[in-house]
């Protein structure tokens, strides 16, 4: 009976504690919809793209091949996290995470810098750009 007791009181422990750890890995900052466009350079092609960071740690980007955001290339889907400055992406399906360094610039207003990639990324340069949010 004492061991039931135990692993009932650890169980709601680890149910409560959980949220409060996801929360922390959370920048709420970064939490909403928002636009971003990598710009040509000669060492990565143009992408465009629209994403929804959500507070569960859930992201959806979908990506463009025009600044319109008329042409789909695809749609990423996966987990992330992000605090003190450095956010991480992990996509459904892909082992290594894209780590960025963030600065949030004002509410609606984020600069990353990727320097540490997805060995199967699309662009293995370092790369900045700025995120715009998209009030919905």
């Amino acid at each position: 009976m004492k061991k039931q007791i135990t692993l009932i009181c650890v169980a709601i422990l680890s149910l409560t504690s959980t949220p409060s750890i996801a929360a922390e890995a959370v920048d709420q900052r970064i939490v909403g919809y928002w636009q971003g466009m990598r710009e040509q350079s000669g060492r990565c092609q143009f992408l465009a793209w629209n994403s929804k960071f959500s507070a569960d740690g859930r992201f959806e980007i979908s990506f463009f091949a025009d600044k319109e955001r008329l042409k789909p290339v695809q749609i990423e889907r996966g987990g992330w996290k992000a605090n003190n400055g450095k956010s991480e992406l992990k996509t459904d399906g892909v082992q290594t995470p894209e780590v960025y360094l963030y600065t949030v610039i004002n509410d609606d207003t984020i600069k990353y810098v990727n320097t540490v990639k997805d060995p199967t990324a699309d662009c293995q340069a370092d790369y900045e750009f700025t995120e715009y949010r998209v009030k919905k």
